[in-house]
Protein backbone atom coordinates (compact mmCIF):
# COMPACT_ATOMS: atom_id res chain seq x y z
CA UNK A 1 0.00 0.00 0.00
CA UNK A 2 1.64 3.25 -1.15
CA UNK A 3 -0.41 5.79 0.84
CA UNK A 4 -2.95 5.65 3.65
CA UNK A 5 -5.30 8.32 4.98
CA UNK A 6 -7.20 7.91 8.26
CA UNK A 7 -9.69 10.35 9.75
CA UNK A 8 -10.52 10.40 13.47
CA UNK A 9 -13.14 12.69 14.97
CA UNK A 10 -12.47 15.00 17.89
CA UNK A 11 -13.87 14.79 21.40
CA UNK A 12 -15.42 17.17 23.92
CA UNK A 13 -15.15 16.37 27.62
CA UNK A 14 -18.05 17.72 29.66
CA UNK A 15 -16.88 16.45 33.05
CA UNK A 16 -13.90 14.47 34.31
CA UNK A 17 -11.62 13.48 37.16
CA UNK A 18 -7.83 13.23 37.10
CA UNK A 19 -6.12 9.86 37.57
CA UNK A 20 -2.49 10.44 36.61
CA UNK A 21 -0.70 8.94 39.60
CA UNK A 22 -0.16 5.44 38.15
CA UNK A 23 3.41 4.62 37.16
CA UNK A 24 2.48 3.24 33.73
CA UNK A 25 0.77 5.48 31.17
CA UNK A 26 -1.69 2.74 30.23
CA UNK A 27 -3.19 2.99 33.73
CA UNK A 28 -3.35 6.79 33.72
CA UNK A 29 -6.31 8.76 32.43
CA UNK A 30 -9.63 10.01 33.69
CA UNK A 31 -13.15 9.04 34.55
CA UNK A 32 -15.68 11.31 32.93
CA UNK A 33 -18.19 11.84 30.17
CA UNK A 34 -18.20 13.57 26.83
CA UNK A 35 -19.20 13.73 23.20
CA UNK A 36 -17.40 12.40 20.14
CA UNK A 37 -17.39 14.68 17.10
CA UNK A 38 -17.59 14.12 13.37
CA UNK A 39 -14.96 16.80 12.66
CA UNK A 40 -11.44 16.02 13.79
CA UNK A 41 -8.08 15.18 12.22
CA UNK A 42 -6.95 13.47 9.02
CA UNK A 43 -3.52 11.85 8.81
CA UNK A 44 -1.95 10.77 5.52
CA UNK A 45 1.22 8.70 5.54
CA UNK A 46 3.40 7.22 2.83
CA UNK A 47 6.79 5.58 2.78
CA UNK A 48 9.77 7.52 1.36
CA UNK A 49 12.65 5.03 1.04
CA UNK A 50 16.13 6.40 1.46
CA UNK A 51 15.04 9.73 2.88
CA UNK A 52 14.43 11.35 6.25
CA UNK A 53 10.98 11.73 7.76
CA UNK A 54 8.86 14.63 6.56
CA UNK A 55 6.16 15.83 8.94
CA UNK A 56 3.63 18.53 8.13
CA UNK A 57 0.95 19.63 10.58
CA UNK A 58 -1.66 22.03 9.18
CA UNK A 59 -4.08 23.98 11.36
CA UNK A 60 -7.76 24.42 10.52
CA UNK A 61 -7.07 27.75 8.79
CA UNK A 62 -4.53 26.18 6.45
CA UNK A 63 -1.37 27.50 8.12
CA UNK A 64 1.50 25.28 9.32
CA UNK A 65 1.43 24.34 13.00
CA UNK A 66 5.17 24.33 13.65
CA UNK A 67 5.06 23.18 17.27
CA UNK A 68 3.16 20.04 16.29
CA UNK A 69 6.06 18.41 14.48
CA UNK A 70 7.96 17.19 17.56
CA UNK A 71 4.74 15.66 18.87
CA UNK A 72 4.36 13.42 15.83
CA UNK A 73 8.09 12.80 15.59
CA UNK A 74 7.86 11.21 19.03
CA UNK A 75 4.94 9.09 17.81
CA UNK A 76 7.00 7.84 14.85
CA UNK A 77 9.88 6.98 17.18
CA UNK A 78 7.58 5.07 19.52
CA UNK A 79 5.89 3.27 16.61
CA UNK A 80 9.28 2.10 15.30
CA UNK A 81 10.36 0.89 18.73
CA UNK A 82 7.16 -1.12 19.24
CA UNK A 83 6.81 -2.63 15.77
CA UNK A 84 10.41 -2.70 14.47
CA UNK A 85 9.71 -0.50 11.45
CA UNK A 86 12.70 1.45 10.11
CA UNK A 87 11.39 3.05 6.91
CA UNK A 88 11.18 6.84 6.64
CA UNK A 89 7.74 8.31 6.05
CA UNK A 90 5.98 11.43 4.86
CA UNK A 91 3.28 12.27 7.42
CA UNK A 92 0.70 14.98 6.74
CA UNK A 93 -1.67 15.89 9.56
CA UNK A 94 -4.65 18.16 8.84
CA UNK A 95 -6.69 19.60 11.72
CA UNK A 96 -10.34 20.57 11.26
CA UNK A 97 -10.75 22.23 14.67
CA UNK A 98 -8.62 24.62 16.76
CA UNK A 99 -6.04 23.32 19.23
CA UNK A 100 -6.04 23.96 22.99
CA UNK A 101 -9.81 24.52 23.03
CA UNK A 102 -11.00 21.24 24.49
CA UNK A 103 -11.82 19.54 21.19
CA UNK A 104 -9.44 16.60 21.56
CA UNK A 105 -7.19 17.51 18.65
CA UNK A 106 -4.06 15.97 20.14
CA UNK A 107 -5.75 12.64 20.84
CA UNK A 108 -7.54 12.55 17.47
CA UNK A 109 -4.33 13.43 15.66
CA UNK A 110 -2.26 10.80 17.43
CA UNK A 111 -4.92 8.15 16.85
CA UNK A 112 -5.27 9.05 13.16
CA UNK A 113 -1.49 8.97 12.64
CA UNK A 114 -1.05 5.77 14.64
CA UNK A 115 -3.86 3.99 12.76
CA UNK A 116 -2.50 5.21 9.41
CA UNK A 117 1.00 3.94 10.22
CA UNK A 118 -0.41 0.61 11.35
CA UNK A 119 -2.37 0.20 8.12
CA UNK A 120 0.54 1.28 5.93
CA UNK A 121 2.96 -1.21 7.45
CA UNK A 122 0.37 -3.85 8.40
CA UNK A 123 1.48 -3.55 12.02
CA UNK A 124 -0.55 -3.95 15.20
CA UNK A 125 -4.27 -4.04 15.83
CA UNK A 126 -6.55 -1.12 16.71
CA UNK A 127 -6.11 -1.72 20.43
CA UNK A 128 -2.31 -1.61 20.23
CA UNK A 129 -2.36 1.49 18.05
CA UNK A 130 -4.82 3.30 20.33
CA UNK A 131 -2.70 2.43 23.36
CA UNK A 132 0.31 3.92 21.59
CA UNK A 133 -1.61 7.14 20.97
CA UNK A 134 -2.71 7.26 24.61
CA UNK A 135 0.87 6.77 25.82
CA UNK A 136 2.11 9.71 23.73
CA UNK A 137 -0.83 11.81 24.91
CA UNK A 138 0.17 11.19 28.51
CA UNK A 139 3.90 11.64 27.83
CA UNK A 140 3.19 15.17 26.64
CA UNK A 141 0.46 15.76 29.29
CA UNK A 142 -1.84 16.92 26.51
CA UNK A 143 -4.89 15.03 27.66
CA UNK A 144 -6.22 12.30 29.91
CA UNK A 145 -9.27 10.48 28.62
CA UNK A 146 -9.80 11.69 25.06
CA UNK A 147 -8.38 8.53 23.46
CA UNK A 148 -10.62 6.32 25.59
CA UNK A 149 -13.64 8.52 24.86
CA UNK A 150 -13.04 8.50 21.11
CA UNK A 151 -12.70 4.72 21.26
CA UNK A 152 -16.30 4.40 22.48
CA UNK A 153 -17.84 6.93 20.07
CA UNK A 154 -21.11 8.83 20.38
CA UNK A 155 -21.99 9.94 23.90
CA UNK A 156 -19.48 8.30 26.20
CA UNK A 157 -19.06 7.56 29.92
CA UNK A 158 -15.55 6.65 31.11
CA UNK A 159 -15.96 4.56 34.24
CA UNK A 160 -12.36 3.38 34.66
CA UNK A 161 -9.23 5.32 33.61
CA UNK A 162 -6.62 3.90 31.26
CA UNK A 163 -6.07 2.89 27.68
CA UNK A 164 -8.64 1.27 25.41
CA UNK A 165 -9.70 -1.49 25.15
CA UNK A 166 -8.25 -2.22 28.61
CA UNK A 167 -7.59 -1.48 31.41
CA UNK A 168 -9.76 1.57 30.64
CA UNK A 169 -13.50 0.96 30.59
CA UNK A 170 -15.97 3.12 28.69
CA UNK A 171 -19.62 3.00 27.64
CA UNK A 172 -21.17 4.78 24.66
CA UNK A 173 -24.46 5.28 22.87
CA UNK A 174 -25.29 6.81 19.50
CA UNK A 175 -26.77 10.28 19.18
CA UNK A 176 -26.83 11.45 15.60
CA UNK A 177 -27.58 15.13 16.25
CA UNK A 178 -25.99 18.42 15.16
CA UNK A 179 -23.94 20.47 17.63
CA UNK A 180 -22.27 23.85 17.52
CA UNK A 181 -18.74 24.43 18.80
CA UNK A 182 -17.97 27.96 19.99
CA UNK A 183 -14.64 29.32 21.16
CA UNK A 184 -12.71 32.46 22.02
CA UNK A 185 -9.75 32.47 19.66
CA UNK A 186 -7.66 34.43 22.18
CA UNK A 187 -8.39 32.13 25.08
CA UNK A 188 -6.93 28.68 24.42
CA UNK A 189 -5.95 26.66 27.49
CA UNK A 190 -3.28 23.96 27.77
CA UNK A 191 -4.61 20.93 29.62
CA UNK A 192 -1.36 20.48 31.54
CA UNK A 193 -1.94 23.78 33.34
CA UNK A 194 -4.85 22.12 35.15
CA UNK A 195 -4.16 18.41 35.41
CA UNK A 196 -0.58 19.03 36.63
CA UNK A 197 -1.69 21.63 39.20
CA UNK A 198 -2.44 19.99 42.60
CA UNK A 199 -5.12 22.51 43.59
CA UNK A 200 -7.02 22.27 40.31
CA UNK A 201 -6.53 18.51 40.23
CA UNK A 202 -8.17 18.11 43.64
CA UNK A 203 -11.22 20.26 42.91
CA UNK A 204 -11.71 18.80 39.44
CA UNK A 205 -11.42 15.21 40.67
CA UNK A 206 -13.87 15.69 43.55
CA UNK A 207 -16.48 17.16 41.23
CA UNK A 208 -15.79 14.72 38.38
CA UNK A 209 -15.88 11.53 40.43
CA UNK A 210 -19.12 12.60 42.12
CA UNK A 211 -20.74 13.23 38.73
CA UNK A 212 -19.55 9.92 37.26
CA UNK A 213 -20.75 7.99 40.30
CA UNK A 214 -24.24 9.45 39.86
CA UNK A 215 -24.30 8.80 36.12
CA UNK A 216 -23.29 5.18 36.69
CA UNK A 217 -26.54 4.65 38.58
CA UNK A 218 -28.66 5.02 35.41
CA UNK A 219 -28.71 3.01 32.16
CA UNK A 220 -26.23 4.53 29.70
CA UNK A 221 -28.54 5.07 26.73
CA UNK A 222 -30.45 7.96 25.18
CA UNK A 223 -32.46 8.32 28.39
CA UNK A 224 -29.28 9.48 30.14
CA UNK A 225 -29.03 12.60 27.95
CA UNK A 226 -30.80 15.11 30.27
CA UNK A 227 -28.91 13.72 33.27
CA UNK A 228 -25.59 14.21 31.46
CA UNK A 229 -26.38 17.82 30.60
CA UNK A 230 -27.34 18.52 34.20
CA UNK A 231 -24.19 16.89 35.54
CA UNK A 232 -22.05 18.84 33.04
CA UNK A 233 -23.35 22.08 34.51
CA UNK A 234 -22.90 20.82 38.07
CA UNK A 235 -19.32 19.85 37.31
CA UNK A 236 -18.49 23.22 35.77
CA UNK A 237 -19.72 24.96 38.92
CA UNK A 238 -18.42 22.53 41.55
CA UNK A 239 -14.94 22.22 40.03
CA UNK A 240 -14.50 25.99 39.90
CA UNK A 241 -13.90 26.00 36.15
CA UNK A 242 -17.13 27.89 35.43
CA UNK A 243 -15.88 30.68 37.71
CA UNK A 244 -12.89 31.58 35.54
CA UNK A 245 -13.55 34.96 33.95
CA UNK A 246 -12.88 34.02 30.32
CA UNK A 247 -15.01 30.88 30.44
CA UNK A 248 -17.82 32.61 32.28
CA UNK A 249 -17.86 35.50 29.81
CA UNK A 250 -17.95 33.16 26.83
CA UNK A 251 -20.80 31.08 28.22
CA UNK A 252 -22.78 34.22 29.09
CA UNK A 253 -22.53 35.46 25.50
CA UNK A 254 -23.61 32.10 24.10
CA UNK A 255 -26.51 31.75 26.54
CA UNK A 256 -27.73 35.24 25.70
CA UNK A 257 -28.48 34.09 22.16
CA UNK A 258 -29.72 30.52 22.61
CA UNK A 259 -33.34 29.41 22.43
CA UNK A 260 -35.21 27.07 24.78
CA UNK A 261 -34.70 24.01 22.56
CA UNK A 262 -30.90 24.03 22.98
CA UNK A 263 -28.40 24.29 25.83
CA UNK A 264 -24.76 25.40 26.02
CA UNK A 265 -22.08 23.69 28.11
CA UNK A 266 -18.40 24.34 28.72
CA UNK A 267 -15.82 22.19 26.94
CA UNK A 268 -13.04 20.95 29.17
CA UNK A 269 -10.46 22.43 29.10
CA UNK A 270 -10.66 25.19 26.52
CA UNK A 271 -12.22 28.62 26.51
CA UNK A 272 -15.03 27.07 24.56
CA UNK A 273 -18.57 25.76 24.68
CA UNK A 274 -20.74 23.25 22.85
CA UNK A 275 -24.38 23.95 22.02
CA UNK A 276 -26.54 20.82 21.87
CA UNK A 277 -30.24 19.97 21.51
CA UNK A 278 -32.04 19.66 24.85
CA UNK A 279 -33.83 16.61 23.48
CA UNK A 280 -32.16 14.09 21.19
CA UNK A 281 -35.48 13.34 19.50
CA UNK A 282 -35.98 16.94 18.39
CA UNK A 283 -33.51 18.09 15.69
CA UNK A 284 -32.44 21.73 15.77
CA UNK A 285 -31.00 24.14 13.22
CA UNK A 286 -27.95 25.87 14.69
CA UNK A 287 -26.94 27.82 11.57
CA UNK A 288 -28.47 31.14 12.62
CA UNK A 289 -26.92 30.92 16.08
CA UNK A 290 -23.52 30.20 14.52
CA UNK A 291 -23.84 33.31 12.36
CA UNK A 292 -24.82 35.51 15.31
CA UNK A 293 -21.94 34.31 17.49
CA UNK A 294 -19.48 34.69 14.63
CA UNK A 295 -20.55 38.32 14.30
CA UNK A 296 -19.70 38.69 17.99
CA UNK A 297 -16.10 37.75 17.16
CA UNK A 298 -16.27 34.14 18.36
CA UNK A 299 -15.05 31.11 16.47
CA UNK A 300 -17.79 28.66 15.48
CA UNK A 301 -18.05 25.26 13.82
CA UNK A 302 -21.14 23.24 13.03
CA UNK A 303 -20.58 19.50 13.37
CA UNK A 304 -22.32 16.34 14.60
CA UNK A 305 -22.00 13.87 17.44
CA UNK A 306 -20.36 10.87 15.80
Amino acid sequence: MSEVTVHVGGHVTLLFSVHSEALLARNQGSRGAGLCLEDGVSATVKEIPGESDRITVTSMNGTPLANGKSYYSDLLKAFREVFGINAAVDLEVDLELPVSQGFGMSAAGLMAASFALGELFDAGDEGQLARLAHRLERTHSRGLGDVLGIWAGGVELRIKPGTPPSPGKVLGFEANVPVLLVWNSDGGKHTAGYIDNPVWQASITRAGDSAVNRLMQIPWDTGAWPHLLNEADNFADNSGLRGEIERSALLDVVNAHTTSDVSAHLCMLGTSAIVVPRELSKPVDLTELADVLREKGLGTRLTWIH
